[in-house]
């Protein structure tokens, strides 16, 4: 792929086994040109992130991004109903932006607009070569909601908590899927708001480790939806701080799977394609094939029901055993006075 890189003069590789020193090492690029590579380290997708979190840039991200979705939260409790469909439409919509606002106004603050390019490219907007690769991702994002959501019917059934129709429908499942295509197209428009946000945030939480980075990440993503589910969203039936902790812990899940996708790819569009499949296809599933336990609180959508959890810690394993994070090598660099170039 396309492996964007700091200076030759100063070039240090952190790798991903943890965040002590122990798991660090550091090489010239003059010494790694001499090497030849080898067919691990052929694969390794380099990963710029800063130097040092940089804090104050993140507290402006996140105070914009919280002020703003609190304020959707409140206008939506006030004027809507949090389980209306043209309610989530009209208000979610709104909220799905407040992370890219959050972006700009920590990007202004930091001086980081100066430079389009190099700012677009660390948010992971610009597509990295080989396209072909990136073009495997894309697929991939879609497929990734499928399989958990499919997982979580499996399970469900095998409980007795999902009743499949019978004779099972085909057709609708096919038109369901078909729909949900189409709806993709409009709706990365709104789920790009979102990720526009986290993909600004992720590499900038990277200099505390891979992992640390990661979860911090899927814990904020799943904390910004409070305003939101501590009205009910998500969870009908359930009090506002149960369905939170749910909600929260369902992102922290998911925000590995997309955190990986992201940084493997070097891109935010897979992420992008995983989130939009996730809310336009996938779970449009469960109600085109059959009826859900009406318990409060019991789902099999993607990622707030339990069951899903389990597909996911079992995708996050899975990652993990084919050396999917081992390949990320997180390569720091201060984004205003030495930017990485694309090779």
């Amino acid at each position: 792929m396309g492996a964007m890189v700091p200076h030759e003069d100063d070039v240090t590789e952190v790798t991903t086994d943890g965040p002590s020193n122990a798991g660090r090492s550091v090489t010239t690029a003059r010494d790694s040109t001499r090497r030849a590579p080898s067919r691990r380290h052929a694969r390794r997708v380099d990963v710029p992130v800063p130097r040092r979190v940089p804090v104050r840039e993140l507290v402006v991200f996140l105070a914009v991004t919280f002020a703003g979705v609190s304020a959707v939260g409140v206008a939506w409790g006030m004027l809507g109903d949090i389980h209306d469909a043209g309610d989530q439409l009209r208000f979610g919509g709104v909220a799905m932006f407040t992370p890219a606002v959050g972006m700009l106004a920590a990007a202004a603050s930091s001086g980081q607009l100066r430079s389009p390019r190099d700012f677009l490219e660390l948010t992971g907007l610009v597509p990295h070569r080989p396209l072909r690769r990136l073009a495997g991702h894309l697929l991939l994002g879609i497929a990734i909601p499928l399989g958990i959501v499919a997982t979580a019917l499996a399970l469900a059934v095998a409980l007795g908590r999902f009743q499949l129709h019978q004779p099972f429908p085909v057709a609708g499942l096919m038109s369901a899927m078909a729909i949900g295509l189409v709806s993709l197209v409009p709706a990365t428009v709104l789920v790009l708001g979102e990720e526009l946000g986290w993909g600004y945030l992720l590499p900038r939480l990277l200099p505390l480790g891979l992992w640390p980075g990661m979860l911090a990440a899927g814990l904020l993503w799943g904390l910004f939806h409070a305003p939101l589910t501590m009205q009910g969203y998500g969870y009908p039936g359930l009090d506002g701080l149960r369905a939170t902790v749910m909600f929260t812990t369902a992102h922290v899940l998911l925000g590995i799977v997309m955190a990986w996708i992201r940084l493997s790819s070097n891109s935010i569009w897979p992420a992008v394609a995983l989130h939009g499949s996730s809310n336009m296809i996938a779970n449009q599933i469960p109600a085109a094939v059959g009826t859900t336990d009406p318990t409060p609180g019991f789902t099999v959508l993607v990622p707030t029901s339990w069951l899903t959890w389990l597909a996911m810690l079992a995708l996050i394993a899975a990652i993990a055993a084919v050396g999917g994070f081992r390949r990320l090598s997180l390569i720091p660099f201060h984004p205003c006075s030495d930017p990485p170039r694309s090779l």
